[in-house]
């Protein structure tokens, strides 16, 4: 498995998608009650299959993430081959970035960039940054960032 089972939520939201699927792999109605009924150890192998399908399919179509901290705040831009960090830490100990309003510290904020190449396969790395409190967000949001980035760059060669 690549990535995790669909949860049964998630297999129940994806019902009618599952049940192409399953004929595709000529799994029909019956055969699949006989084998569920038996706890039949394809089921799993079935639902996996499935369940990274799914995953991969929506892992590709991620662009922006992001992970909030009260100590700094880290956008991701995921393109084909490269991902582009944008974060921002602070120097005050007291800002607490899930609660203030970083308009009222802009000169205690510390920008930064930087761009990787993926080391595993694009989406196992969404996936795990997913995994570890990432959040989706808009390209509007990024952008903001990137501004600053690109603000605080030209403020201080000036």
């Amino acid at each position: 498995m690549k990535y995790r089972c669909l949860t049964n939520d998630e297999l129940t939201e994806l019902e009618e998608e599952f049940k192409h699927f399953l004929i595709s792999n000529n799994v029909y109605t019956e055969e699949w009650e006989e084998l569920n009924k038996k706890n039949d150890k394809k089921v799993e192998e079935l639902i996996e299959m499935f369940s990274d399908i799914v995953l991969d399919k929506a892992l590709k179509n991620i662009k922006y993430m992001e992970h909030v901290t009260p100590q700094d705040i880290k956008s991701f831009k995921c393109d084909e081959d490269k991902m582009t960090l944008i974060g921002i830490a602070s120097k005050n100990q007291h800002i607490d970035f899930t609660k203030d309003d970083l308009s009222d510290f802009k000169d205690e904020l510390d920008i930064f960039k930087t761009t990787k190449t993926y080391h595993k396969e694009r989406e196992l790395e969404v996936f795990d940054l997913l995994q570890s409190g990432c959040t989706i967000i808009n390209e509007e949001q990024y952008n903001k960032l990137e501004m600053a980035h690109t603000y605080s760059t030209k403020q201080i060669k000036n």
